[in-house]
């Protein structure tokens, strides 16, 4: 009788072990919202899955007609029903892409949004459900009998009856964020997990996904160095970077092309530690973002130096410096909010030393410092290109008696221009100290700014002239007499070369009342001089946080109370917290003591691009009339 009773046993164990197959490959995915599934399924997530990529049912999806503890095609939602996109879906994907055909692959995933890991410590559950778990978290709870790691091990056991468990997916910590208890609380899990499912002694790997990362502006970014500390806890885990993973709105959970990309990342990794030669996928391999901008209005910066020791964010739209915070890429992120929308400047300073953006087209041009441009979007603002006709900027060269050289400068024609044949009043815009001929159309934006005005009728259509103002004589203080002979020669420069070269090869209108100039800092210096030694040229001035001294005006220009009336506009700008205000003001107090009118425009900030396009889009808008 024994001996028939140990044949039938033998008999069931043969037939428990041809059941089980080595060739279904099984995953068990548990933690919070990023592993159940926050983005929405989209037509293409629900195309292409291979019959080889199964995915078990750990609750009832009466929609889906799916019944706990069985197997169907890993068509998502692979959580619960309303549940979306996890890295489980495209983990599975990457696998059976690569394996042999015979090897499918099944994922058990069992997560609950807002979680904490204690959730998943059978010591814990209980009184986190009567005490800490949330209002709205009860109903999630509940679809798993209040006991989240009781449900995974069932359901885990149920599937080792099919196949063999060859690796742990992780993606939990949003909750726990910095708590640096963390990873031994998770590695209290995988042990129970091993001893519950029989597998101690065996090598299971576990793979723990970043959270949304630095990079992104992550709100729970802080615990990827927490992360990070796993591996040396659970020498069988493994980090998954979230590097350049997009992100939803919220900062806290992936979109669906992040979940996608992370879920690859996780799927490459696993056939790595089997033996297949698949790179990973890094931030070389994507389209690396210098900057992002954020639905409410702050901006993650991004710069990749892996051996840096230390790196910050300047800009214009901060008081100081930041610094920044490398992540397991060694790109080095932060995240900030500028006042409001606008056009800013800003450079990155790597180990003291400063440096414009990575991947970031739109460069500050300037022949000392190197910044790039944050352009923050403005339906309202004269710098967003709208659908509106757009005139030509064009890149000439002419000769420049005055300086033995030929100079390069920039020529704006409105739209119309090339299919016409009428003449147009010429403006001539100089840039300002260290800038270049091309700062007023890829800093200032001109060109957008004046079409946009035109397109509303509220500028004339004008050529616009951008030459270099830099008279290779350095850079003299703006109070001083050998600034004085500076702008001299940017006079004849002016009225010597380049106001005939305009004039030979645009059609323009060559009387006073068609000719403007304007220029920002040195060059609102510059144009003041000209006009001042050029009454007869000249019928509309602006100078944007620029001035002369009154010695230098007694001087050079003494009868200015009989010529400045000539002007059709004379007109100035300067913010209150330029650093050249209150020479500006001393400039606007000359006047007055001589009962010369003038026009100006008082504004809040610095010596800045922002202030410049502000005064540009004013006096564009009196030009002409």
């Amino acid at each position: 009788m024994k001996r028939c009773f140990l044949s039938a046993v033998s008999i069931l164990a043969a037939i428990a072990v041809q059941a089980q197959d080595p060739d279904f490959h099984i995953y068990l995915c548990f933690g919070q919202s990023n592993m159940e599934g926050n983005a929405k399924i989209e037509e293409q997530d629900l195309q292409g899955v291979s019959n080889r990529f199964m995915m078990m049912a750990t609750v009832d999806d009466a929609e889906r007609g799916r019944v706990k503890g069985q197997w169907y095609k890993a068509i998502p939602p692979l959580c619960r029903q309303n549940t979306g996109l996890t890295p489980a879906d495209y983990f599975g994907r990457t696998l059976v892409e690569t394996l042999p055909e015979n090897i499918k692959v099944g994922v058990v995933n069992v997560a609950i949004g807002g979680c904490h890991i204690e959730t998943f410590l059978p010591d814990s559950i209980a009184s986190y459900v009567e005490r800490r778990a949330p209002h709205w978290m009860k109903g999630m709870l509940a679809a798993y009998d209040n006991d989240p790691y009781a449900r995974l091990v069932e359901m885990a056991k149920l599937a080792q009856k099919d196949g063999v468990i060859k690796g742990i997916l992780v993606h939990q910590g949003e909750s726990n964020t910095g708590d640096p208890r963390w990873p031994y609380q998770l590695k209290k899990v995988y042990d129970n997990l091993l001893s519950d499912l029989g597998l101690k002694g065996q090598v299971v790997p576990m793979l723990v996904g970043e959270v949304v990362n630095s990079d992104r502006g992550g709100i729970c970014a802080a615990h990827n160095e927490v992360i990070a500390r796993v591996p040396s806890v659970i020498p069988q885990a493994h980090v998954i970077s979230s590097s350049d993973c997009s992100n939803a709105f919220d900062l806290l959970h992936f979109d669906a092309a992040g979940y996608r990309e992370l879920g690859k990342r996780y799927g490459r990794k696993m056939l790595q530690l089997m033996g297949y030669n698949v790179p990973e996928t890094s931030w070389r391999d994507s389209r690396f973002k210098s900057h992002i901008i954020h639905p409410e209005g702050s901006v993650t910066f991004n710069f990749k130096a892996p051996e840096a020791s230390e790196v910050k964010l300047s800009g214009q739209f901060i008081d100081s410096e930041k610094q920044m915070v490398r992540n397991s890429e060694g790109v080095w992120s932060v995240t900030v909010k500028p006042p409001k929308a606008d056009i800013y400047p800003y450079n990155f300073i790597v180990d003291g030393v400063a440096v414009q953006a990575q991947n970031n087209i739109e460069i500050f041009p300037n022949e000392n410092f190197k910044a790039s441009l944050l352009e923050m979007p403005d339906p309202e603002a004269l710098y967003t290109v709208n659908a509106v006709p757009h005139g030509k900027v064009m890149h000439c060269t002419y000769r420049s008696e005055v300086l033995g050289m030929d100079r390069p400068l920039l020529v704006y024609t409105p739209t119309g221009y090339e299919k016409g044949s009428r003449k147009y009043p010429v403006f001539y815009l100089v840039s300002g100290t260290t800038d270049t001929e091309e700062t007023w159309f890829k800093v200032g934006k001109l060109n957008v700014i004046l079409d946009n005005l035109i397109a509303q009728g509220k500028a004339v259509p004008m050529i616009v002239v951008m030459p270099y103002g830099n008279m290779m004589e350095g850079t003299p203080e703006p109070d001083s007499f050998a600034a004085a002979k500076m702008y001299q020669k940017f006079s004849d420069e002016m009225t010597k070369c380049i106001m005939p070269y305009v004039e030979q090869n645009f059609r323009t209108r060559n009387n006073p009342e068609s000719r403007a100039i304007a220029g920002f800092s040195r060059g609102g210096g510059q144009a003041l001089y000209t006009v001042y030694s050029n009454f007869d040229k000249f019928s509309w001035l602006a100078s944007y946080s620029a001035y002369l001294t009154p010695e230098v005006m007694d001087v050079k220009f003494p009868a200015l109370q009989t010529s400045i009336p000539q002007l059709k506009l004379m007109w100035f700008g300067v913010g209150t917290s330029d650093f050249l205000y209150q020479d500006v003001l001393e400039h606007l107090s000359y006047f007055d003591g001589k009962g010369i009118g003038y026009e100006k425009m008082i504004t809040d900030g610095g010596h800045t691009w922002m202030n410049a396009r502000t005064y540009l889009a004013e006096t564009l808008q009196k030009f002409f009339k």
